[in-house]
């Protein structure tokens, strides 16, 4: 039986990124610095509130008698 040589198709290639194609790449990678920067800020932004708020709910529950003693200010 005569030996046949198996002949079988070159495995895809991915297609060479053209320069349009890199600086659409660039601006995508710089929108989503930019919308990750923004979305830190709020994020960041929405704890401080958070954090002011649950404080000042808390003195006002305890009472503001009962929160600045008097002389509290004073050493």
């Amino acid at each position: 039986m005569p030996q046949q040589s198996e002949h079988r198709a070159e495995p895809p290639r991915i297609p060479a990124s053209t320069r349009t194609l890199d600086r659409a790449e660039q601006e995508r990678k710089a929108y989503f610095r930019e919308r990750e920067q923004l979305e830190h800020r709020s994020l960041v932004r929405g704890l401080l509130w958070l954090a002011v708020l649950v404080l000042v709910v808390s003195m006002a529950r305890a009472g503001l008698g009962r929160v600045f003693v008097p002389g509290w200010w004073r050493p």
